[in-house]
């Protein structure tokens, strides 16, 4: 407790001039934040001083005294310097006193403030985030609320609209964002938490552009011992690779937003599980990098509508870099997609061939319902396996 602290203080270092009423005060042990004027009150009562002769030692007015000892003007380190003369109670032991008691008062107000924001609770999707683990689970009232500030990272959940403005300005005749734009956004949030971990290098385009096929090959790597290696080099190129679960009702496939102009966000969602999904929607958001300039953000929803130009862009830009579309043409003309025939195209372009099954099926050469879809790898989430 600082109370003891403050008591070790004053005995080592009290004048002689006020040693016997210090002494007596130095055993003050309140349970509750004090106002420094109290403290000091009762010190100019024990050594016998009026308002108005505490005001001429320390060089203040009565008027500045008289608001000191009711707690509405702080005890500056220059104060505390000053007090420390007439009392002998060291200044950092006031400036203590003073932050506790500026600290305990913010703290009240923040009760109140906390209490005001309980609205919010119903708006943001606090469940889903505490079922992926990014808020405690069963918190409740004030400290649902206090977690939510923490995790948004906002002093009050009132500043949120002014932080995601921009966003919600961006896609809000989005369908899939009106449904469940907090679950969106919260997912954006988390996002910019991973990305906050990796340590980049400045965005390097041309490098980005030349690694392309090397992040392609790691498709092949088995299960998911692609992760680690492909977020490294992503890092290594100035590009944050995070993958993010979506919240229950963010029908989210992933996002590309610029955090600096040296480092660019790429998030992906795992929509749907499978490698042809997770690669293509990897490619598309490079796509966004490469193509689209540093000023603009996407974020790509599920089965999406309104696709406009940059879309289609990334769209074309993820099937020709992942497979090279003369030789997927080949392969749709010549209609021989036994399994075997599909593993030697893809090792030919050195991709998973659950990624060729993905891009024969979305060009409707085979149906979505087809031996094929047996070359895919299916994946699920940490959270996921725990829960089976």
């Amino acid at each position: 407790m600082w109370v003891a602290w403050i008591g070790a203080e004053s005995m080592e270092s009290s004048s002689s001039k006020s040693q016997t009423p210090m002494n007596s005060r130095n055993t003050y042990m309140p349970d509750h934040a004090v106002s420094p004027g109290d403290v000091l009150d009762e010190h100019r009562e024990a050594i016998g001083l009026t308002q108005a002769e505490l005001a001429q030692r320390i060089g203040f007015s009565s008027k500045h005294v008289n608001r000191l000892l009711a707690g509405l003007e702080p005890v500056t380190p220059e104060t505390a310097l000053k007090l420390e003369a007439v009392f002998g109670l060291p200044a950092r032991v006031w400036l203590a006193l003073e932050a506790r008691y500026r600290e305990h008062l913010a703290r009240e107000a923040e009760q109140a403030s906390l209490t005001a924001e309980l609205p919010w609770l119903d708006q943001l999707p606090h469940r889903a985030l505490a079922k992926l683990g990014w808020i405690p689970a069963r918190l409740r009232d004030v400290e649902l609320v206090r977690a939510l500030r923490a995790f948004f990272c906002v002093g009050s959940l009132n500043y949120l609209p002014d932080v995601w403005g921009n966003v919600q300005a961006a896609y809000r005749k989005a369908e899939a964002f009106q449904s469940h734009e907090w679950a969106l956004l919260a997912w954006l949030a988390q996002g910019e938490r991973e990305a906050e971990r990796l340590s980049c290098r400045p965005f390097d385009a041309a490098g980005l552009r030349a690694a392309l096929p090397q992040l392609k090959a790691m498709s092949c790597l088995p299960d998911v011992e692609f992760v680690e290696p492909l977020v490294q080099r992503c890092a290594e190129l100035g590009v944050a690779l995070a993958f993010v679960p979506a919240p229950d009702g963010a029908r989210v496939c992933g996002a590309t937003r610029w955090l600096s102009k040296d480092k660019v966000l790429v998030q992906l969602s795992l929509r749907y599980k499978t490698d042809d999904q997770l690669w293509f929607t990897l490619f598309h958001e490079l796509g966004h990098v490469l193509l689209h300039g540093k000023r603009s953000q996407f974020i790509d929803f599920e089965k999406a509508h309104d696709v406009n130009a940059q879309e289609h862009e990334a769209n074309d830009f993820a099937a020709s870099q992942l497979v090279a579309p003369d030789a997927l043409a080949q392969l749709v003309a010549a209609a021989d997609f036994r399994i075997a025939t599909v593993q030697a195209f893809a090792r030919q372009q050195g991709v998973a061939p659950g990624i060729v099954a993905g891009q024969l099926q979305h060009r409707g050469a085979v149906p979505f319902r087809h031996p094929l879809s047996k070359l895919k790898t299916s994946f699920r989430w940490n959270h996921e396996t725990r829960a089976a």
